[in-house]
């Protein structure tokens, strides 16, 4: 029962993606009117034991993505608004839990903003 809590973060597997478990997470999120975020996770599998090149890696995540917003726009509530996730808008965030890592978009803009002394504003 969520009817307790102030958020809901959404766990998929990068590799996995999203599976009926994440849609009943979602619909019982949403059912509350508690508005999701996601974080893609094992993104280390995918990069060190798959061996995933940044473009396969970059469209799994971008439908991992996809496919969470369809179901919740399946189950919109007018109240809430737009509930989708958006990585630029920092409800989505890029994770491996085995490793304890995680980031958004951006924390990485500003972190490599301020490594590489790019503007930012331009990283996103």
């Amino acid at each position: 029962v969520l009817r307790i809590t102030d958020g809901a973060l959404v766990v998929v597997d990068c590799i996995e993606g999203v599976c009926v478990q994440t849609e009943t997470v979602l619909r019982q999120a949403l059912g509350e009117r508690i508005r999701p975020v996601l974080t893609v996770n094992k993104m280390d599998r995918c990069f060190l034991e798959l061996q995933v090149e940044g473009e396969e890696a970059y469209q799994t995540f971008s439908r991992v993505i996809e496919n969470a917003n369809v179901i919740m726009a399946t189950y919109e509530d007018v109240l809430l608004g737009d509930v989708q996730v958006y990585p630029e808008k920092g409800t989505v965030a890029f994770s491996a839990g085995l490793h304890g890592w995680a980031f958004t978009l951006t924390n990485f803009a500003k972190m490599y903003a301020s490594n590489f002394g790019v503007d930012e504003a331009k990283m996103m």
